[in-house]
């Protein structure tokens, strides 16, 4: 997996990077446009020898859930910076529509002993879905045990 500088602004576990405060402002003074719509790239490449890209981040009530072409086309100008693809183009979209906690990456609640609640890992599926899922499916078969 791959991922490009931009990464660093997305994940909260970059924020004692010391030098995270200047990339910030690099970005938002050289490419504001990077800020708008929460692009960050990472690349990895799937069991079929796919490359797996990714991704921008609109944060709103009112998403439009239609593909852009300028995002893609951003998020492809970046990874040319750090990876060598010529060629490369996106051949299928998936968008997210995420419940976002307001101070927690996710939110997980039990309002009974047989029933457990997940919601949104905050855009931050790509990184934290499976390690939260292990978590979780752990916590549910050791208090069933």
């Amino acid at each position: 997996m791959l991922a490009g500088g931009l990464t660093l602004r997305h994940y909260t576990a970059f924020k004692r990077c010391p030098s995270l405060p200047v990339l910030q402002r690099r970005v938002a003074t050289e490419t504001p446009i990077f800020d708008k719509y929460g692009i960050h790239v990472m690349a990895s490449q799937n069991g079929n020898g796919e490359i797996v890209i990714g991704d921008s981040h609109e944060y709103d009530s009112k998403i439009e859930p239609f593909d852009r072409q300028e995002i893609d086309d951003l998020i492809l100008q970046y990874l040319h910076t750090f990876l060598d693809a010529p060629g490369i183009r996106i051949a299928s979209h998936w968008n997210g529509v995420y419940l976002k906690h307001p101070v927690h990456s996710y939110f997980i609640a039990k309002p009974d002993t047989c029933t457990t609640i997940v919601t949104g890992v905050g855009g931050a599926g790509m990184t934290l879905s499976f390690g939260l899922a292990e978590q979780v499916v752990n916590e549910a078969l050791d208090s069933s045990a």
